[in-house]
C-alpha cells in the first residue's frame, strides 16, 4: 500500500470536576452506549475527559483494579505486557495525580496504591523482573520502558503530594539509571536495539529523558541533568521506530529545556518537529502514526497524545503559532477521532483514502491512560496568563484565575460557532483580555454585552484593555464555511472550521462497498440540512455536517447523496469506517 497518498497531504496547518472517588472494579458501559451525561454537542472536551476517567475508574473488559495494576511490578504474567514493569501502574498514578492537581478531584485509593507500588522496589532501585546487566535482551528494554513510565508517574504524584517516601523511591530509581547509563549510552546498545525491536527498541532508553528531567527539577542533583543531556544527545527518529517512544523522548527534552534554559535542547526539538511536520508521517487528521515510515499502517492514542503535548510545550516555549495550530488541529480531529465510545484510546487502521473499522483496538494497556493524561495539558492550553491580563488561545471550554483577571469560557462552537467568555474576577485596575484569531475562520467578531466590538490588537489577537468586573461577558463569533484542500492524487479533503469532515459507514451504509474509494463527490445537495442534524449523538458537531451528491463508482448513472460529518463524532458511536480523501466531479 502506498501510504504517501493518504499522509503526504496531511501537512499540519500551514504555519503550522469533581469526580467519583477512586474505585477498583465496577460495571462499564458497552461501546455502543452513550456517555452518562447524554448528548454532547460540539467539542465537549470536559465531557470527553470524564468519559475516559469513568472508564479508568469504573470500567471493565478489563477492570483496572489495584491488583491488576500491581501485577507489572511483582511481576506476574497474568495479563498482557507485564514485562513492561511499571508501565500501566506508572501511567495510572501519573494520570490520576495530574487530574487531581489540575481539576481538584480527590481519588481515595491513590495514596494506598502508591504506597504498595513503591514497596515492590528492588534493592538495586528498579522494579520488576531481574535486569541482565551483562547482556541486556528485549525483556530488559521492556523493563526499562516500564520503569521510565513509573518514574514519571511517581514524580507527578510527588508534585501533587510532597511525600518523602515517594521522592526517596524516585531517587533510588534515578540512581539505578545513572548506574546503567554508560552501558545504555554505548553505541553497542544503540545498534543492538534497532527499530526492528519496535516497542522494545532503543526508545525504551531514550524516553528516560522525561523522568530524569523531572527528577532533576525535584532534586537539583546534577547527575540526573547530565544523564538526561546524554540521552537527549543520542535521540534519532529512526525509520520504522516506535513514534510514542520517540515523541516521549522529545517531550522529556522539552522538560529538560524548561529546567535548564539550554537553547540547544529547544532547537533540537524544533528541528525534530520540522522533520515530522514535513514528512509523510504528518497525517491529514493532524496526528501521527504508531510507527515512523515505512512502518506506519495504523495510529496509536499514545502517539497522538504525545504529539498534542509536544506541540503545546513548543508553543509555550516559543510562542510560535505553528505549534499552537498543530495542537489545535490534532485535538479537534485525530485525538477526538481516536477516542472510543467506552472512553478508551487505542489504534485505528488507515488506508490510502481513510480509516477502516476492521482492526481498531482499544489499547487499555497504554493509550487509555496516556489519553487521560493529555486532557489536563489541553486544559492548561485554553487560557494563558500574562503580566497585564490573560489570553484565550484555544476555542474550548476552560477557565483561568489570576490576580489581574479570572474568566470562564463556554464553547458552543460545534452548535453555533460561538464562545462566551465570562469574567469571574478582576483586579482594581485595567487589565487586558486577548482572544486569538484563527485562520480557519473567515471572520471573527468579539463583542461585549453592550455591543461594543473588541478591536484587533497585535498580530493574531482581538482584545480590549479596560477595567473589568465580575459578570462581564464577551461573546466571540467564529465565521466558518466549508472549504476544500488538495489531498494528493487528484483527491480533496473537506473542512469546516477546525474540523476535518469524512463519510462514515454509520451514516452512509449505501456509500460503502467494494470500490468505495472510486466514488466521486459532485457538489453540495441543497435543502437537506434538517436531515443531518442529529442531537441524539454524543459529541455531535451539527454546524459542520454537509450533504453531498455523489456518483457511485459501481453504477454512476444513479447518483446518490452522502453525509460528511466531523470525524470527531466517531467517539460517540460504534467503530465505523471513514473516507477522508475524495475524488470529485464526473469521470472524464
Amino acid at each position: 500500500m502506498n501510504r504517501r497518498k493518504f499522509v503526504k497531504a496531511a501537512a499540519l496547518l500551514p504555519l503550522v470536576a469533581g469526580g467519583a472517588p477512586l474505585a477498583f472494579g465496577a460495571p462499564s458501559v458497552p461501546e455502543e452506549a452513550l456517555p452518562a451525561s447524554g448528548s454532547v454537542v460540539g467539542s465537549g472536551r470536559r465531557t470527553r475527559y470524564e468519559l475516559t476517567l469513568r472508564r479508568v475508574l469504573d470500567g471493565d473488559s478489563p477492570t483496572i483494579s489495584e491488583e491488576f495494576l500491581l501485577d507489572d511490578l511483582r511481576p506476574l504474567a497474568v495479563r498482557r505486557f507485564t514485562e513492561y514493569s511499571g508501565d500501566l501502574s506508572g501511567r495510572y498514578i501519573g494520570a490520576l495525580a495530574t487530574a487531581s492537581r489540575v481539576y481538584g478531584t480527590e481519588f481515595a485509593g491513590l495514596d494506598g496504591l502508591v504506597e504498595k507500588a513503591i514497596a515492590l522496589q528492588k534493592p538495586d532501585g528498579y522494579f520488576g523482573a531481574t535486569f541482565h546487566y551483562d547482556k541486556p535482551v528485549d525483556e530488559d528494554l521492556a523493563l526499562l520502558w516500564g520503569n521510565g513510565r513509573l518514574l514519571v508517574g511517581l514524580l507527578e504524584y510527588y508534585r501533587l503530594k510532597k511525600s518523602p517516601a515517594v521522592l526517596a523511591s524516585c531517587i533510588r530509581l534515578g540512581d539505578w539509571l545513572v548506574r546503567i547509563g554508560p552501558l545504555m549510552l554505548s553505541k553497542e546498545m544503540r545498534d543492538q536495539f534497532g527499530a526492528q525491536h519496535f516497542a522494545s527498541s532503543y526508545i525504551c532508553w531514550l524516553q528516560q529523558t522525561e523522568g530524569l528531567a523531572n527528577l532533576y527539577t525535584a532534586t537539583k542533583d546534577e547527575r540526573y541533568r547530565k544523564l538526561a543531556e546524554g540521552v537527549a544527545a543520542v535521540i534519532v527518529l529512526r525509520p520504522g521506530d516506535h513514534v510514542h517512544g520517540c515523541l516521549t523522548a522529545l517531550r522529556g527534552t522539552m522538560d529538560l529545556y524548561k529546567a535548564t534554559g539550554d537553547a540547544s535542547l529547544l532547537a533540537q526539538c524544533e528541528a525534530a518537529w520540522e522533520h515530522v511536520a514535513g514528512s509523510e508521517d504528518a497525517l491529514i487528521t493532524g496526528g501521527v502514526p504508531e510507527g515512523w515510515s515505512p512502518n506506519g499502517h495504523r495510529t496509536e492514542g499514545c502517539a497522538e497524545a504525545d504529539w498534542v503535548r509536544l506541540n503545546l510545550a513548543l508553543w509555550e516555549a516559543t510562542g510560535k503559532e505553528r505549534y499552537r495550530a498543530g495542537a489545535e488541529r490534532a485535538v479537534f480531529n485525530e485525538l477526538s477521532f481516536n477516542q472510543f465510545a467506552t472512553g478508551d484510546f487505542g489504534h485505528r487502521v488507515f488506508t490510502e483514502t481513510g480509516f477502516q473499522a476492521q482492526g481498531a483496538a482499544r489499547a487499555w494497556w497504554c493509550c487509555t491512560l496516556h489519553g487521560l493524561r493529555a486532557f489536563p495539558d489541553v486544559e492548561a492550553g485554553v487560557f494563558g496568563a500574562g503580566k497585564e491580563g490573560v489570553s484565550y488561545n484555544l476555542p474550548l471550554d476552560g477557565r483561568i484565575e489570576t490576580a489581574a483577571l479570572s474568566a470562564v469560557a463556554e464553547s458552543s462552537l460545534g452548535r453555533d460557532g460561538m464562545v462566551r467568555i465570562r469574567i469571574t474576577g478582576a483586579g482594581a485596575g485595567p487589565a487586558t483580555l486577548r482572544i486569538r484569531t484563527v485562520d480557519w475562520a473567515e471572520e471573527m467578531v468579539a463583542r461585549l454585552e453592550n455591543g461594543v466590538r473588541l478591536d484587533a490588537m497585535e498580530s493574531g489577537y482581538l482584545g480590549a484593555t479596560r477595567t473589568w468586573k465580575a459578570g462581564d461577558v464577551v461573546t466571540v463569533k467564529y465565521g466558518m464555511k466549508l472549504t476544500s484542500q488538495a489531498a494528493g492524487k487528484d483527491r480533496v479533503s473537506y473542512w469546516f472550521g477546525p474540523w476535518l469532515l469524512g463519510a462514515s459507514s454509520t451514516d452512509n451504509f449505501h456509500y460503502f462497498n467494494e470500490i468505495t474509494e472510486e466514488n466521486r463527490l459532485l457538489g453540495g445537495a441543497n435543502g437537506a440540512r434538517p436531515a443531518i442534524e442529529n442531537p441524539q449523538r454524543p459529541f455531535t458537531v451539527p454546524v459542520a455536517a454537509h450533504v453531498f451528491r455523489y456518483s457511485p463508482a459501481e453504477y454512476p448513472v444513479q447518483p446518490g447523496t452522502v453525509v460528511l460529518r466531523a470525524i470527531a463524532e466517531q467517539a460517540g458511536q460504534p467503530t465505523a469506517s471513514w473516507e477522508l480523501r475524495f475524488l470529485t466531479g464526473e469521470k472524464g
